[in-house]
């Protein structure tokens, strides 16, 4: 079903900042519910209903719910217009889990996250030797919502494990080789892009891997090689953004800014626990709580986490967590079910992309990033119908019994009862 591949692809590709013309028209919300109308009447191997009773989406349509709360002091219509801001990412989520019905479908769904992020990915190297980089100074950044160079590694983060992961176990050339090519490009993105705080994210997801996917006899042989190569390359990221900013930018500088408005954030939490200043409104109003610098007016407070609870509260904290540790339980461990080779990666590769996400998020804030909500649709689509398949072979009756036309067993009857 080309549906599953299209859905996640147009979502990263962002049509409706591509062509400028189309914007008007909410693209994004016109393929989704194209989307639902071409799966209306598509049955499902597994419960669909059952995902979207998931822990890690409850607490996730909660984050959202409180994100439009949160602005509360400002009126109704702003309540209202926050809630449209946040829906696009529920719609999002709920029409994915809608469009995922079996195996194959989830497997198209990570075909179409992988070639649209790869589009974004390529797209940024093209812009920095094409000259495109508009205001990010000659470092890689794409469009829309990766036009910043610390936002576009983000989703470089998010797709190279699959890239790798998959690129191993792939048999075809051209796949091996697309796969390779995404591999490589992601890395490319990050040097291009000159974020220290991404270099430091690609290092550890390059851990991660060596963690989650080889030997512990090569682990012994790889991970030191990996913090050698690791240190290199972060020396190399700060010394070329040095480079890039002149006399004008050290890193001295951006340490001294983030403390500024981390500390901003921490007196916003004092003043407003509960519910926060208000969503996405931390640059707004920074000036307020602490002594803002010129170049760091407006800014956000590059601490997702330190966001989070300064414009939501501790409401908006509990559910950002609730919904990362959910999703984290829901990959940590043994397959709910039997899994096959492909779906055993698949985790993984999710796995590896979340626990990145999370350390990047500490050196930029991106609540509002696809990369939480796309992988936490994977992680659970992946683990319900991975728990549907366990019940179903839990219910069928044992091979003997199946092959002779027999009933399963009942239960013995307590005859002393009445």
């Amino acid at each position: 079903m080309l549906t599953s591949f299209a859905y996640p692809f147009a979502n990263f590709f962002q049509p409706g900042v591509f062509w400028p013309e189309t914007a008007d028209f909410k693209p994004l919300q016109v393929i989704a519910m194209l989307a639902l109308l071409a799966t209306l009447g598509r049955k499902s191997t597994y419960d669909r209903m059952a995902a979207v009773r998931h822990p890690s989406i409850k607490w996730l349509l909660a984050f959202l719910c409180i994100q439009a709360i949160s602005v509360f002091r400002t009126g109704f219509s702003s309540i209202l217009s926050e809630f449209g801001f946040w829906s696009v990412y529920a719609l999002f989520v709920l029409v994915s889990l809608r469009i995922i019905t079996d195996p194959a479908t989830l497997r198209r769904y990570g075909w179409g996250m992988m070639c649209g992020s790869l589009w974004i990915v390529l797209w940024g190297i093209y812009a920095v030797f094409a000259g495109l980089e508009g205001e990010n100074g000659g470092r890689a950044g794409a469009y829309g919502m990766y036009e910043n160079h610390n936002d576009y590694t983000f989703i470089i983060v998010q797709t190279l494990p699959f890239f790798y992961i998959y690129w191993r176990n792939e048999q075809g050339f051209l796949r091996r080789m697309f796969l390779l090519t995404g591999f490589l490009g992601c890395i490319v993105g990050v040097f291009l892009s000159l974020s220290r705080g991404g270099m430091m994210a690609l290092v550890l997801e390059f851990a991660l891997i060596v963690i989650y996917t080889m030997k512990p006899r090569q682990r012994l042989i790889v991970l030191p090689l990996v913090a050698a190569l690791g240190a290199a390359a972060i020396s190399y990221q700060y010394l070329k953004r040095a480079q890039n900013q002149g006399d004008s930018y050290t890193a001295e500088d951006a340490e001294a800014s983030r403390y500024e408005l981390w500390e901003a954030g921490g007196e916003m939490i004092k003043q407003h626990p509960f519910f926060g200043i208000g969503s996405r409104s931390f640059g707004e109003y920074a000036n307020d709580y602490g002594e803002i610098s010129h170049d760091n007016l407006g800014k956000n407070s590059h601490n997702t986490y330190i966001e989070v609870t300064a414009t939501s509260g501790f409401f908006g904290l509990i559910c950002f967590f609730g919904m990362l540790r959910r999703t984290l339980r829901e990959l940590r461990g043994p397959p709910p079910g039997p899994a096959t080779p492909w779906e055993d990666q698949t985790r993984k590769a999710t796995l590896i992309a979340f626990y990145t996400i999370l350390f990047r998020s500490f050196f930029d804030a991106k609540s509002w990033d696809y990369s939480y909500y796309v992988l936490i649709v994977i992680a659970v689509a992946g683990g319900t119908m991975l728990r549907a398949r366990a019940a179903a072979a839990a219910a069928a009756p044992p091979p003997d019994e199946a092959a002779a036309g027999l009933p399963p067993e009942l239960p013995p009857t307590n005859h002393l009862t009445t």
